[in-house]
């Protein structure tokens, strides 16, 4: 427990680049809520080795989505079988289905449908969310948590040796 909080607060106060760091979040995010082993999360994982994304991030927020998955399957099925139910959308799941990249990407489990449509609903508001919390956590919260006399105190103590550990 110890040592993720020491990694999270390494991550929060390296010198990279917010922008990297909400992406690792966001991939984090979709290949955690991704279920099972398809060609749409070989898609995302290519698409992370071509993005500069902080990767210990990413699979610290992939861990903890996979819980989060984990619990809310039962939503996400829910989610994918109204969309995939829906009567308008018929016709384009029909012809989806005879396509054998959209036929690979298992669509029409739903799922992965939910999933998918969770993950593409969740990107952009969670990138810009925690774009936002890292910027403002540099700008005020990180230097007041310096001055802190139990700061102080906390530098000679086990959480501090290693969080010096894991930045070197």
């Amino acid at each position: 427990m110890f040592t993720i909080l020491a990694k999270l607060l390494q991550f929060l106060n390296s010198n990279q680049n917010p922008h990297q760091l909400a992406l690792a979040v966001c991939f984090g995010l979709a290949i955690g809520l991704m279920p099972g082993f398809s060609i749409l999360l070989i898609l995302l994982l290519m698409m992370v080795c071509v993005i500069k994304a902080n990767l210990s991030l990413l699979v610290l927020v992939w861990g903890l989505f996979e819980a989060v998955a984990y619990i809310a399957d039962p939503a996400l099925q829910q989610l994918g079988y109204v969309l995939l139910s829906a009567e308008p959308l018929q016709s384009i799941w029909f012809s989806l289905a005879q396509s054998n990249f959209w036929a690979l990407t298992a669509f029409n489990n739903t799922l992965v449908m939910g999933s998918t449509l969770a993950i593409i609903a969740l990107w952009l508001p969670v990138y810009f969310l925690i774009r936002v919390l890292i910027v403002k956590y540099r700008q005020k919260i990180q230097d007041t948590f310096k001055q802190f006399k139990i700061t102080q105190l906390l530098k000679g103590s086990k959480i501090f040796h290693i969080y010096q550990r894991l930045g070197n």
